[in-house]
C-alpha cells in the first residue's frame, strides 16, 4: 500500500512539475515559427508552385504560403537573424498552438481584441484598415448604401473574428438576424456566389482581393459607419505572455519598416492574390 501511495505521489509531483512549466521562445534554435490560416488573401494564402517570394509550409509537400503576412514575417525574421518557418493552422487553433509551443508567433491578420489579450500579448500594429460589405454585382443589394438596406438580407460573418461581430452588428441595425458564422472567408464568398448568403463584412484589402478574383462581386463602403473599437481596425502579431523579450525585438523590427513599405507590400499582395 505504501509503495502504491509513493508511486501516486511521484506521479502527482511530475504532473504538477510539467503541467506548470511555461513554454517560451528558444532563440538558440535559430528559427521563428509562425502560424497562419493560409486562406485569407491578401494577408495570406496557399500556393502550389514555389516562387522567389513564397515560403514552404512546414510538413506539407509542394504547398507554399504567400501574402502580406508572409512578407512582413520575412522582414522580421531577417531583422532578428532567424530562419522563418511557416505552419498552416486553422483560425480557431492559432492561439492554442501558440500557447502549447507549436508556434512562436501568430502573424495572420489578427486584431488585438480585449478578449484575446486575456490570454496572449500583441505587438504594435503592422497594418490598419477599414471594413466594407461584399455583395453580388447583380444582386438585390448591389446599390445598398445604409444598414437599413439589408433588412431582408442573409448576413454572414467569419466565426471567431471581428467579422462575426460586425455581421451581427449589421443585422441588428438592419432589423434582422445574422446567419450562423462560417469558418473561413473563402467559404463565405462561395456561399454568396451560389446565393446561400447575400452579404458579409470584411476588411477593405481582403475585399479588394476577393472582388478581383470574383468579378461577380463588389464591395461597398457604406454611408453608415460600423461601431468598431480602435483595436479592431488594426492587425498585430500574437505572442505568448512570457515572451516579453521577443515582443520587444519584434516591435523594434516593425519600427524599422516604413509606412510606405507596408502599403507597397499590401498593394503587391492584393495584385498577386488576384
Amino acid at each position: 500500500m505504501k509503495k502504491i501511495l509513493a508511486v501516486l505521489l511521484t506521479l502527482t509531483l511530475l504532473i504538477q512539475l510539467f503541467g506548470c512549466r511555461k513554454v517560451s521562445f528558444d532563440e538558440s534554435k535559430g528559427e521563428l515559427v509562425i502560424g497562419l490560416e493560409c486562406e485569407y488573401a491578401p494577408f495570406n494564402w496557399t500556393e502550389t508552385e514555389n516562387t522567389l517570394s513564397n515560403v514552404e509550409i512546414y510538413g506539407q509537400r509542394n504547398l507554399y504560403a504567400e501574402g502580406y503576412d508572409i512578407e512582413m514575417a520575412k522582414l522580421i525574421a531577417q531583422e532578428l537573424g532567424l530562419r522563418l518557418v511557416v505552419k498552416k493552422i486553422a483560425w480557431d487553433g492559432l492561439i492554442p498552438a501558440l500557447e502549447s509551443g507549436e508556434i512562436d508567433a501568430i502573424i495572420a491578420g489578427m486584431s488585438p481584441t480585449a478578449k484575446r489579450k486575456e490570454s496572449i500579448n500583441f505587438s504594435d500594429p503592422y497594418y490598419e484598415t477599414q471594413h466594407v460589405v461584399v455583395v453580388k454585382k447583380d444582386g438585390p443589394y448591389a446599390n445598398a448604401t445604409r444598414f437599413t438596406d439589408f433588412s431582408n438580407a442573409n448576413i454572414v460573418g467569419q466565426r471567431g473574428t471581428s467579422y462575426e461581430t460586425l455581421a451581427e452588428q449589421l443585422a441588428q441595425k438592419a432589423g434582422t438576424t445574422a446567419n450562423s458564422p462560417l469558418a473561413t472567408v473563402p467559404l463565405i464568398i462561395s456561399g454568396i456566389l451560389v446565393g446561400d448568403n447575400d452579404v458579409t463584412v470584411i476588411e477593405k484589402p481582403v475585399a479588394l482581393g476577393v472582388c478581383a478574383s470574383n468579378p461577380e462581386l463588389k464591395y461597398i463602403e457604406l454611408i453608415d459607419q460600423f461601431e468598431v473599437d480602435e483595436e479592431e481596425k488594426v492587425v498585430s502579431i500574437g505572442l505568448r505572455k512570457v515572451d516579453t523579450n521577443l515582443l520587444n525585438l519584434i516591435n523594434d523590427a516593425l519600427a524599422k519598416i516604413s509606412a510606405e513599405t507596408r502599403e507597397s507590400l499590401m498593394v503587391s499582395a492584393i495584385e498577386s492574390g488576384e
